[in-house]
């Protein structure tokens, strides 16, 4: 009972923090009025018929994260209208054989990067309702570009902040590997040209690479707005590139120097003079800089990349002089520098020098600062995190003592066949820890879920050592029936999915103890079925973790479930197809988890991984489309087919899309959370899925025996932790922190517009390496 009510207590924390602020304006209340008041103001003085060029769409960077963080309407509105209006086109030069990349303001300039900054904004608007019309443009542009032999694309920095996210976006729309390579060659080119590696900032362009051009006093002259553009297109491209990206230590790097450089030289008002190592040459304030700064800086806080100790005071300050002498009373965002690319002697700025790409700027800083402020108090979050703890609490704090075996109330099917009931404490450990430990590997602070976390992160560390330990009493049963090949997986599963923060830390005996046992579930013959994925997992942890593992064991299940691919997302289960969820309990997860490990682990082997993995990645895709669709307007979805008492663990693949950071278009993450917590709640709001010692019971939204199939037990129940995978994204991410939207039965049912739906086909073709 009291993890009960440590669980809920949390739910209520945020609530009362929430009324007791009721009556006090907050921080965060305060920074969304001034959102809206200086987004109003821009869009009421200009009209969105305008050209695509780089200060209009710079613009609409900053108006599409408004629209995100708050869900005005009005504001997507807008950019659509502007995307509209220039046909969903930079430049608009259909004559190949005129194309530029030089500096130019006409038709033909396609190549050059101040045209193609609009893309950004038409790729957002594709992912909110996907037509090929939006983004068919952008494709022909860069994918032409890219298949040039020339590097030079990018001569002046700001050009770092137009392309970089282009790039980086439509490779998760793509998957084409050309868009990485070709960013890492650019930016390679780029810094030979502009960068310092002493000061760890850009200068404009090569005209003003020290000492052929100084500032006033002699100094080296770094342009702030521009050094602003590339640190913020950085911030972009982190959070678009995949964890395995070859080069993404370069850019992570890149970023933390640049960071530290530009903090060092804030001025104390909080502002960044134009000329960012000389305040003499051009001194007083400059907004878009210093907005595009404390964007910068305002993401990789919200995402583990920066300390926030050191960081915060730096943002704090910058948003000081933003709110206080930047902003205006009617809205406007003032002390812009006006279009050039150079800090100017003797040029005034003052409370009415505005500009479109500033008040971008000002957007884009504002919405990430309240995504800082309102993380801790995000009541999906605090819901989701309260199930989470009280799911976990009673399986765990009872391991870790080694008492889970002597005080879990266990209950099994009705037509249970015999097996050894202790199946059900590996079940309920295997499955629970597959489901949290994405939440898990977030560091440790001191919010109530922080500490929810931290103690839970304990009492697993202690459980996994006794689950292996023999001389345990919750020695689980690894060595007896068929069952333990199944929820060995699931424990390996947690590994991979917290490889840093739950088997690094493990003791090397208990390590050895782990390959051991996992090693000897080879005596076990999986069934023609799902079953093969569990070998398949195992072994390739194993190779992941740098121990002996059977290449054949997992290229033998890789090849099966090839074959057993049925088409527009869904598996056979085996030869026969069968309409149930093992597609969500099973097949998309670990055979994504099998090809990363075996990537992670560069086996080399006949098989191409990367390939196959992008292949099912699509495939992942497409499935938690469907998903998605599956949750009615009511926040319930079907119920079909075997297993299903596992419950929430059928939108598993949806939930590990949106863990991944790889939704397909047409499906948010303000969607998807609103669609879970929807169907959370209504599956868990009687409270009868727990038995009376706290744990869950047979059934689907309560107690009900009768939908047990004959291996079901109530440890296997757990699974239903597999769509809690979103935990494992920060508090402060736009997955929490984004305004609630309709998902698409409900948009649908409710006469508004939705997404179409259309098979989706392989496109990738595999062969045998050798």
């Amino acid at each position: 009972m009291k993890f009960i009510m440590r669980a809920f207590a949390l739910c209520l924390l945020v609530f009362l923090s929430n009324a007791a602020l009721s009556a006090k304006k907050t921080e965060a209340e305060t920074v969304r009025e001034i959102i809206d008041k200086v987004n109003r103001h821009w869009q009421k003085e200009n009209v969105p018929e305008v050209r695509s060029f780089w200060d209009n769409a710079a613009y609409h960077t900053g108006n599409m994260e408004a629209y995100f963080l708050t869900g005005n309407e009005e504001y997507r509105a807008y950019s659509e209208a502007w995307a509209e209006h220039n046909h969903w086109k930079g430049a608009k030069s259909n004559r190949r054989s005129e194309w530029k990349y030089s500096y130019g303001e006409t038709d033909e300039y396609v190549l050059f990067g101040d045209w193609q900054v609009c893309f950004q904004t038409y790729i957002d608007l594709y992912n909110i309702a996907p037509e090929d019309y939006k983004i068919r443009r952008a494709r022909e542009v860069m994918e032409y570009e890219m298949s040039t032999p020339n590097q030079d694309y990018w001569w002046w920095s700001d050009g770092l902040y137009m392309v970089m996210p282009v790039m980086t976006k439509l490779y998760k729309l793509t998957h084409n590997e050309l868009y990485l390579k070709k960013l890492y060659e650019y930016i390679v080119y780029s810094d030979s040209i502009m960068f310092d590696k002493d000061e760890n900032l850009y200068y404009r362009d090569a005209k003003y690479v020290f000492p052929n051009h100084k500032s006033v006093n002699g100094k080296k002259d770094f342009w702030a707005r521009g050094d602003g553009w590339v640190l913020a297109g950085l911030a972009k491209v982190l959070k678009d590139l995949p964890a395995d990206y070859e080069h993404r230590q370069f850019f992570i790097d890149k970023y933390k120097k640049m960071a530290k450089a530009v903090a060092a030289v804030q001025q104390p008002e909080g502002y960044w003079t134009r000329s960012m190592l000389d305040p003499e040459y051009a001194p007083g304030p400059e907004t878009s800089g210093t907005a595009f700064f404390m964007y910068g800086f305002m993401w990789g806080i919200n995402n583990g990349y920066l300390d926030k100790a050191s960081y915060l005071p730096v943002v704090r300050k910058a948003w000081k002089y933003l709110s206080e002498t930047a902003l205006q009373k009617d809205g406007t965002v003032g002390y812009v520098q006006p279009i050039g690319e150079k800090a100017i002697p003797g040029q005034i700025l003052d409370a009415h020098s505005t500009a479109n790409f500033g008040v971008g700027a000002f957007l884009l800083a504002a919405c990430e600062y309240v995504r800082y402020l309102e993380a801790p108090a995000t009541a999906d979050r605090a819901y989701w995190c309260g199930l989470a703890y009280q799911l976990a609490a009673p399986v765990l704090s009872n391991m870790a003592k080694g008492e889970l075996q002597k005080n879990m109330q266990v209950e099994v099917s009705p037509t249970w066949d015999g097996r050894d009931k202790r199946v059900t404490y590996m079940e309920a450990f295997g499955r629970l820890m597959a489901g949290i430990a994405p939440w898990l590997t977030l560091p440790d602070d001191d919010t109530e879920e922080g500490k929810m976390r931290k103690q839970l992160r304990g009492w697993a560390l202690k459980s996994y050592a006794n689950a292996v330990d023999p001389q345990s009493p919750d020695y689980l049963l690894w060595r007896k029936e068929g069952q333990p090949l199944v929820d060995a997986a699931y424990i390996a599963e947690s590994f991979l999915r917290a490889y840093e923060q739950l088997w690094l830390p493990l003791d090397e005996t208990t390590k050895k103890r782990y390959i051991e046992e996992f090693t000897l579930l080879r005596r076990i013959d999986p069934p023609y079925t799902n079953w093969l994925l569990f070998s398949s997992t195992i072994e390739s942890f194993l190779a992941k973790a740098g121990a002996p593992y059977d290449a054949y064991r997992v290229n033998s299940a890789i090849r099966k479930v090839e074959e057993w691919y049925t088409g527009d997302g869904w598996y056979s289960d085996g030869p026969a197809f069968a309409f149930d969820y093992y597609s969500s309990y099973v097949f998309h997860p670990m055979y994504l988890e099998t090809l990363q490990d075996m990537k992670d682990a560069n086996a080399y082997t006949r098989l191409h991984y990367a390939k196959y993995y992008t292949r099912a990645l699509r495939r992942a895709q497409k499935y938690s489309l469907i998903l998605e669709r599956f949750i009615s307007p009511e926040g319930t979805f079907p119920v079909f087919g075997r297993s299903i008492p596992y419950r929430m663990a059928t939108m598993q693949p949806l939930a590990l899309m949106a863990w991944y950071q790889e939704l397909p278009a047409g499906v948010s993450n303000a969607q998807v959370r609103s669609a879970l917590t929807a169907v959370m709640k209504r599956m868990f709001a009687t409270g009868k899925n727990f038995n009376e010692g706290g744990f869950l019971t047979i059934g689907f939204t309560g107690r009900q025996p009768n939908v047990a199939d004959w291996y079901t037990n109530n440890g296997s129940l757990y699974m239903t932790s597999l769509s809690l995978l979103p935990l494992g994204l920060p508090a402060s991410h736009p997955f929490w922190t984004d305004a609630p939207q309709d998902w698409t039965s409900k948009r649908a049912w409710g006469e508004k517009p939705f997404p179409k739906d259309h098979q989706w086909k392989d496109e990738i073709r595999t062969s045998d390496l050798f």
